[in-house]
């Protein structure tokens, strides 16, 4: 119903990365194995860190009731056709606002930093621990890790081209 085509285009750029993320995923766990990349047995508490893009979304109850009030509200005259395509992204990208503070606010006391956002797409770009990265897969709203360079397509997309500060480790969250 409503034109969805920024969103349905970068969910179509990171799906193609999905193979990728499980290969990644299944790279980062192996970090500390047999190769040169372990820690071995001198006992090294520096782990090394990756950095990955994030996905997260609202929940589907959320975007459902969304959908179904607007929806209602153009049924009733209340609203057009335009107006109700405008205001789903505005409300839409507020509960993607959310989710992605709800990932901050959960994933601050872990050993992963997010270094960058593009909100309206649910985008963040963080680094940390393999282990702890794997972990936010768990949380509620993650809905996939992706190279990072799937981050940049996701720049590109928002339309803003540049790094907002440089290059991508600037803003960091403890």
């Amino acid at each position: 119903m409503f034109d969805d085509t920024d969103r349905r285009r970068f969910l179509q750029l990171a799906g193609t990365g999905t193979a990728l993320s499980i290969a990644g995923c299944s790279a980062l766990s192996n970090q500390d194995g047999d190769g040169e990349a372990g820690a071995g047995g001198d006992g090294g508490t520096e782990a090394e860190m990756s950095t990955v893009t994030l996905g997260v979304q609202p929940d589907e109850e959320s975007l459902q009731e969304l959908q179904s009030e607007i929806s209602s509200r153009v049924e009733s005259g209340e609203l057009g056709r335009r107006e109700a395509q405008q205001e789903f992204q505005t409300r839409r990208a507020e509960l993607t606002g959310a989710a992605v503070d709800r990932f901050r606010n959960r994933s601050a006391n872990m050993s992963v930093s997010v270094d960058e956002t593009i909100t309206e797409f649910g985008v963040l770009l963080v680094t940390g621990e393999p282990a702890a990265l794997l972990d936010t897969l768990g949380f509620d709203g993650v809905n996939g890790l992706f190279p990072a360079s799937v981050f940049e397509e996701a720049r590109a997309q928002a339309g803003t081209g540049t790094p907002a500060s440089g290059s991508g480790n600037d803003t960091q969250m403890a």
